[in-house]
């Protein structure tokens, strides 16, 4: 007989609990005697009852329970002992002196896991002890490692299931068959019960073959859970032979995904989709090219790329503010989405062909993809519908908003067979559609991607020019009308080209208005303007003049403008009183609230404030009174066209009029004849400039004539 038991019950080598149940005090004592001395710790019960108050408190490790017992036999004192918390795999041994088969079937179905029969041998007992709790312990890890695996399924939302493709047999491992909405394991139909009718037959179909083909198979689908709720399901898995039978079994997994794939949607959402407007970006845009290239290569289709670009949106988020710009955007997307669905292109492509795209690429912009084009009427047809629901107005805070948008188009293949060309000529005809007054759509030519190369070259060459100090400024004096001394000059930009020599403002200017360049222009010409004014001041040569600076382009930052003026003028050390700022009407009107704030600041300083070219553009009065100004110059049509048309003369008239009761400064620019000259002379108009009285020269020449002025003044004194 064993002295000591090998059997680990816990983590440390303890001795195991063996509970001694018996009336019987001799017998409770032999057994005691016998365990003890084989390395065992004994508890005694005298009765069912006593046992089932001692098992909570010792939880033995093995039951030997006596059948014949008083009040409570061996039988219901096992079964009592099983609805314990921790009864149900106690390894429990009935102990009786009847060996009939009825006895032995009545303690298996109390619960028993073994018998012994009396008189029990006392030198096998050891042996058969350790067996008993070994096979508990084994017992009882495999019921920790089932519920292990329970908690992993649950916790991974995974179950596995298995199908004997000679015999049909079916089984499924599932601690929760609802969570995959399985409401019966019998079955391989079962598999497929609950899933929804889109999915059913595919998932099947799939499934099926891969087993017929002994192929891999994975497929998600969508299940209704008994709660009318709906999950995602992946189901995946191989087909291998069972080493005992032969058999080609499928063994599957299933897997709750719903979270996942609402992970992996959100994340493809906002990896392929603008945020604010819903529409496909940028990365999907070219993505989506790659799908319907081979479609038109194949059945030699036309795919069209519009370019289609707001005009003049900024407007609207400088007036309006940037929540209010988001929603004209979100509104106008839902008009393009809404026309498109509706749309010949679209409308007649069918499940095997590749549908057409929209997408938003910038603030402002949009492009899109027609698919399966055969004719350019189509696409012409398309940029008119479009143009013409953009035309529509848009209702924002109460106020009716009227859009337009310039729509450039390049056809593939004519114009290219890769994205980006397409996208670049298509970008190229947008501007061409500006350049022609906008609310209108051009196709890209090849003459249109000339002059794209032109401008790219002024853009290199302008940059190099700043770079390398090949601008300069010339001056052109402005004049007291009444004594025609010198009241102040006008700084206007000239640039000296080492090869093509001196080019005129109107070569280059509007090509930098238009790609931004104009700010670094601005820049240069606000430090040299008043560099050469603070020499001529300290001079003495520009008592009771102005320096007069253009400030011109769109998008002007005036926030940053001002604050760029106010550097200058501290580190020249002029003074502000001799430096006016022109804008135009334009200009002032991209951002009324920021110009109207920060020319105050200016002004407040001392700084003149012009407005330059009145008459033109807006040519609202209200803004005289808008704005901050000191100075209106009256642009140089109506100088010129005073004596040509029968209101002309009362025109001019009516403009200085109307600046005076404002109290502002009248200049009138443009005077080439001695009759305009004459007819000025008799009006209230305070200065004049033009090519009659001076064309812009040179600083050295205007110096020239400052050093004269000023000899002549001292003479007279």
């Amino acid at each position: 007989m064993p002295t000591e038991t090998t059997v680990k019950t816990s983590a440390h080598n303890q001795k195991s609990v063996v509970m001694v149940v018996d009336d019987d005090f001799s017998a409770r004592m032999q057994l005691r005697f016998t365990l003890e001395n084989a390395g065992h710790e004994v508890v005694e019960a005298a009765s069912g009852g006593e046992a089932l108050d001692l098992f909570n408190k010792f939880l033995p490790d093995l039951i030997l329970l006596d059948v014949i017992m008083p009040e409570m036999d061996g039988f219901d004192t096992c079964r009592m002992l099983r609805g314990l918390p921790g009864g149900a795999h106690t390894p429990v041994v009935m102990v009786t002196s009847m060996e009939e088969t009825e006895t032995i079937t009545q303690a298996f179905e109390a619960g028993a896991t073994d018998f012994i029969s009396k008189p029990i041998n006392m030198l096998i007992l050891g042996y058969r002890v350790l067996y008993w709790l070994r096979s508990g312990l084994i017992l009882s890890e495999l019921k920790i490692n089932q519920n292990r695996l329970h908690k992993a399924q649950d916790l991974a939302r995974l179950a596995h299931w298995e199908r004997d493709l000679e015999t049909g047999e079916f089984l499924i491992t599932c601690h929760k068959p609802e969570m995959f909405g399985l409401t019966h394991l019998s079955h391989y139909d079962d598999l497929f019960a609950n899933i929804a009718a889109k999915d059913k037959m595919p998932a099947r179909k799939l499934i099926d073959n891969a087993c017929k083909a002994g192929q891999t198979f994975s497929v998600h689908y969508q299940v209704a859970l008994p709660d009318g709720s709906e999950r995602i399901i992946l189901n995946q898995g191989e087909i291998v032979t069972e080493d005992t039978h032969q058999h080609r079994l499928a063994v599957g997994i299933i897997q709750d995904i719903t979270e996942l794939k609402q992970a992996e949607d959100k994340i493809r959402y906002l990896a392929f989709y603008d945020n604010l407007t819903g529409l496909a970006n940028r990365a999907l845009f070219r993505e989506h090219w790659s799908k319907i290239l081979p479609h038109a290569q194949r059945y030699q289709r036309k795919v069209a790329v519009l370019f289609i670009d707001l005009d003049d949106f900024k407007r609207i988020n400088d007036t309006l503010g940037h929540p209010s710009g988001d929603k004209v955007l979100i509104s106008i997307s839902e008009r393009l989405k809404n026309m498109l669905r509706h749309s010949d292109v679209l409308s007649r492509s069918g499940a095997e062909q590749p549908a057409s795209l929209l997408s938003r690429v910038g603030g402002d912009e949009f492009t899109l993809l027609a698919a399966d084009i055969t004719t350019s009427d189509q696409i012409a047809g398309l940029a008119d519908r479009i143009i013409e629901v953009l035309g529509r107005a848009v209702e924002v805070e109460n106020q009716l908003i009227t859009l337009t948008a310039s729509i450039g188009i390049s056809v593939y293949p004519e114009d290219g067979s890769d994205i980006d060309l397409l996208l670049k000529n298509a970008d190229t005809a947008m501007y061409a559609a500006k350049e022609r007054g906008r609310n209108n759509y051009q196709f890209f030519q090849s003459a249109m991607n000339d002059a794209a190369k032109v401008r790219f070259h002024m853009s290199n060459r302008l940059r190099h020019a700043l770079d390398n100090n090949e601008f300069i400024l010339y001056y052109q004096p402005q004049f007291a009308n009444k004594t025609g001394a010198l009241r102040g000059v006008e700084a206007l930009i000239r640039w000296i080209d080492p090869e093509k020599g001196l080019i005129p403002p109107n070569d280059f200017l509007p090509f930098a208005e238009e790609n931004g360049f104009i700010h670094s222009i601005n820049e240069w010409v606000i430090q040299e303007a008043c560099v050469q004014a603070q020499k001529w001041v300290a001079s003495g040569l520009f008592d009771n003049c102005r320096m007069g600076i253009n400030i011109s382009g769109n998008n002007v930052n005036f926030k940053q403008l001002v604050a760029n003026i106010i550097a200058v003028l501290a580190k020249t050390g002029l003074d502000p009183h001799y430096l006016e700022v022109e804008l135009t009407e334009r200009v002032l009107m991209e951002d009324t609230d920021e110009a109207r704030r920060m020319l105050l600041q200016l002004k407040d300083m001392g700084v003149s404030i012009a407005i330059d070219d009145f008459g033109t553009g807006y040519s609202a009065l209200s803004h005289l009174q808008l704005f901050p100004l000191t100075t209106l110059k009256i642009d140089r049509s109506f100088v010129m066209n005073m004596d040509k048309t029968d209101n002309g003369l009362s025109l001019l008239h009516s403009i200085i009029g109307i600046a005076k009761s404002f109290d502002l400064k009248v200049v009138a620019e443009g005077v080439e004849t001695e009759d305009q000259l004459s007819a000025l002379s008799r009006m209230d108009c305070d200065e004049l400039q033009g090519y009659l009285l001076s064309r812009p020269i040179t600083g050295e020449k205007l110096e020239q004539r400052l050093v004269q002025s000023r000899a002549s003044a001292i003479s007279k004194l």
